[in-house]
Parts: C-alpha cells; structure tokens; sequence
C-alpha cells in the first residue's frame, strides 16, 4: 500500500539551493536561489546574509551587467550595514548612471562610516537636486548634516520633510532629538513620542500592553493602575528612572496604583529606587488599566527644565560595594588611582562605531604614571591581555560580576574615576554620582545637548563632558582625560 501513497512535494528552497551548489550552476541559478532566500529573510539577519552571499555569488558569475542584481546587493548589504559592500556595489551603480537615486543615498550612507561627511552631502545634495521633492533623501540630508553638528539647518530640512508627510513618525522622532538636545523640551518630549508607532518587533512589553489596555496620556488615575515599563536602552532606561519617585507621588495622590514591569539587568537597581508602594513585576501579573512607557514620563510629568534633575538618585548594594572594595584592595597599588575604563560598547548599536574609542587610540592614555585601569564592561578580555602583556596596569574584573549591573555599580562605587563613552555604563556612573569623564564623539546623543563648549550637563552633578571637536578626532579627548588624572589624587569613596 506504501507505493501508492502521494509523495510529499519537494521543497522549493531546497531544489533551488540544489541547483545552486551543483558543478555546472549558472548566475541565473545563485540569483533565483539567493532571490528566494531573501523573500522569505524578513528581518533575520542570518537569513539576510546567506542571501546576500547567494546574491553575490549570482553576481561574480554573471558574463553582463546586471543593475537589478546590484541594487539589490547594495540594498541588502545596507540593510544588514555591510557598509565596504555598499560603498563598492553603490560605486558600481554611480559608474552606470550618475542619476541613480538609490545608488546616491546608499553610498552617502557608507562614506559617513568614515566620517566622509563633505563627500555624503555633496552625494546627498545630487540626490536632492535630481528629486528635490522626495521626502526620503531630504530626511537622509538632514541626518547628515545634523552629524556635522549644524542642528538648526538639519531642524529646518526635517520640518520641510514633515510638510510632505506630516504623520511620518520617523522624521517627528528625529526632529524631537533636535528639540530635546537645544533644551526646548515642551515640544521635544510631545514629538518624542512618535517612537511609539515604529514597526519594531524588539518591543514585545508595548505589543503586549497593547492588547489589555490603552496607553495612558495623562487621564486621571483615581482607582486605577497604570503600569510603567521600561524600553529602549540601559542608558534610556537609566536616566529616565529619576522620574519615577515623581510620578509615584501623583499616582498616590490621586487615589490610583503604581507598577513597574520591567525584566532585565538593571532590575537590582531599579528595585532600590522604587518607591515602597511601587512594585515591580517581571510578566504580566496585573491587567492594568492604563500602561506607559518610561521614557514617556517626562511629557506626562511636564518637565520643562533639568535645572534640578543631577543629584543621584541610584544607590549600588551596601554589602556588594563593600565585598568589591576588599577584591579592590587585592589588586589595586596603594596611591594608585582607581579608574574604571569603558572604550567600546555593543556593536549592535547604531552609533557604536561613532561612539567607540579605538584600542590602537587607547594606549597613551593607559600608559599615564599612578593610574590602575579596571576594564568595566565584560568580553574585553583579549584587549586587557594584550594591554598588561605590554607592562600597563589594567585589571579584568568582570569575571567576577554575578548581578550584572550590579556589580558594575558596587565597583564603581569604589572608584576614583569612571572614564567611559557614551553608553549604559555613563548613565549609570552620573546616577550614582561617581566623579565621570565623559568621551563622546563630535555630535553624540541627545542628552549631551547641543553646545560642543559644555563640560557640565544638567542631568549629572558627577559628570565632566569630553567631546570631539571635529568628527572622529579622539586625540584631544584622550590628552584631556590624561591631563585630568595627572591632576592631584582626590580622596576615594
């Protein structure tokens, strides 16, 4: 009977993949298997990048030109920031036509990654002259220019933008950074809150808030519960907790009840802050009636100044600082300086690149007389090997961190001086109140404002900024630093 069952159908992946890999395959069989694979990648990059590898081979056995074929190269590589890919597949396109749009924007994007910017408006501005009324490339030019520091003219390029598509959620959430950063906060917050309507399936507590209950925009709480949850980044999630002790107050006030959701390496922190009526849950325990997230606090609380907000308000673990002030005294010199050091963040990040000292930059820095580095953030090992091979005194001690964020404020509690970039672990240093050198590149995130002078920033008594003053110039950030711990010692915690 088992021969005359139906056999089950071949799967068409893999029949394409079949001919793809066999001796004699052809370009046209690499673009028909690597087509399909990026027809059902969706966002995955994995899946993206076997495709873009399929995509190419197509490419390198094809006998013609193919323009379709490298756009969509070039797209994917975007995609995916394979940026010497598209600077290569782009300059292939601009090589056939000058005109090319697409080929234009992508390539604009690529040189950025070497902070070309002189080179990526000009591309830009070719792109806006052939489509002067295409909102994408006026958005991408304001971008670029708002790299470069000139934030009133990129302002005035996103409001053109948001004259073509007014519910563009993506040009009001630029425009509210802008905003934010030269302190006009009123309508900086209000526009901010375009984040919300992004496609962006990383946000699993907003879908799922969604689906029980409205999101709260300052309707009266009086026997309600409103739940506030946390999002974006550590950094994010850091800086906006000040906010929570305020809010706490009038969700009292008026009769209703406060939660905190949150699930994540900053929940220790975040319990000790919490106000005693305030729980904090990891799921959805509560349906509550309204929910928020935290970086929506600000708009609802109506905070129009920072005049007031850089004193601490986290606190590390009294028994966890106290254990890594005796490991602390294992390894440190006596007279050293204790400095905590973090030169890279997750590479995932957007700016991460940007951001990031290179370690090849690092080394007059370490080298300062009297100092003791402690790496901060874990998965440098390498890096600190190869520094303490060549007689700097730098220690790993991440291997030693069991609470995460935790750790890292009960050892920084301990220090003399964090010296970081702009990531979680400098929000957390100023909310602690740990005397903190700031490096941040020429233009940096919203909170570090708009003027490139500033040394001080109203949301943290503690922190000393350190910016570029041209792009991807850390020379002079370094000497400042370096100056800085050549300065007297100052008594330790």
């Amino acid at each position: 009977m088992t021969d005359f069952l139906p056999t089950p159908a071949a799967d068409p992946l893999a029949q394409l993949q079949a001919r793809a890999t066999s001796a004699d395959a052809q370009a046209s069989d690499w673009l028909a298997y690597g087509s399909a694979l990026l027809e059902h990648a969706g966002r995955d990059a994995q899946r993206l990048r076997a495709a873009l590898g399929a995509l190419l081979r197509a490419h390198q056995l094809s006998s013609a030109a193919n323009p379709a074929l490298l756009s969509t190269i070039a797209q994917t590589a975007f995609t995916l920031r394979d940026w010497p890919l598209v600077e290569s597949a782009s300059a292939l396109l601009l090589e056939r036509d000058a005109a090319d749009l697409n080929a234009l924007v992508w390539r604009s994007a690529a040189v950025q990654q070497h902070d070309a910017f002189d080179e990526a408006e000009h591309l830009l501005r070719e792109a806006a002259r052939i489509a002067p009324l295409n909102p994408v490339v006026l958005h991408k030019l304001a971008l670029c220019i708002k790299e470069q520091g000139r934030f009133a003219e990129a302002e005035q390029l996103l409001r053109r933008v948001l004259e073509m598509v007014p519910h563009s959620p993506h040009a009001r959430f630029d425009l509210s950074e802008l905003e934010i950063r030269a302190a006009r906060f009123v309508p900086g917050w209000a526009n901010y809150e375009a984040r919300l309507a992004f496609d962006d399936p990383a946000n699993v507590a907003q879908q799922a808030l969604a689906a029980l209950s409205p999101y709260w925009r300052g309707e009266p709480l009086a026997g309600k519960t409103l739940l506030v949850y946390g999002e974006q980044g550590h950094g994010d999630c850091l800086w906006a907790m000040r906010f929570v002790p305020q809010l706490a107050q009038r969700v009292r006030d008026e009769g209703g009840r406060l939660i905190f959701g949150y699930d994540g390496p900053l929940r220790p922190l975040i319990e000790r802050v919490l106000p005693a009526d305030v729980p904090l849950e990891t799921s959805l325990d509560t349906h509550p009636d309204f929910h928020c997230a935290l970086m929506s606090l600000p708009l609802r609380l109506g905070v129009a100044n920072a005049t007031s907000g850089g004193q601490p308000y986290l606190c590390a673990d009294a028994a966890r600082s106290e254990a890594w002030r005796t490991r602390l005294a294992t390894v440190a010199s006596n007279g050293r300086k204790r400095v905590g050091l973090v030169w890279n963040g997750n590479p995932e990040h957007v700016r991460d690149a940007r951001r990031s000292v290179p370690v090849t930059q690092l080394e007059p820095l370490l080298a300062t007389p009297g100092v003791g580095w402690f790496a901060l953030s874990p998965g440098r090992a390498a890096s600190v090997a190869q520094w303490r091979a060549q007689g700097i005194d730098i220690v790993d001690p991440t291997v030693h961190y069991t609470e995460g964020f935790d750790d890292v404020a009960a050892l920084m509690a301990n220090l003399d001086l964090v010296v970081t970039i702009d990531s979680g672990p400098a929000h957390l240093a100023g909310a602690l109140g740990v005397p903190t050198c700031l490096m941040i590149d020429h233009v940096s995130a919203w909170f570090w404002g708009a003027d490139t002078d500033a040394r001080r920033t109203p949301w943290y008594d503690s922190v000393e900024l350190l910016r570029q003053p041209a792009p991807g110039a850390w020379a002079p950030v370094l000497a400042w630093v370096r100056a800085k711990l050549e300065a007297p010692v100052t008594q330790r915690p």
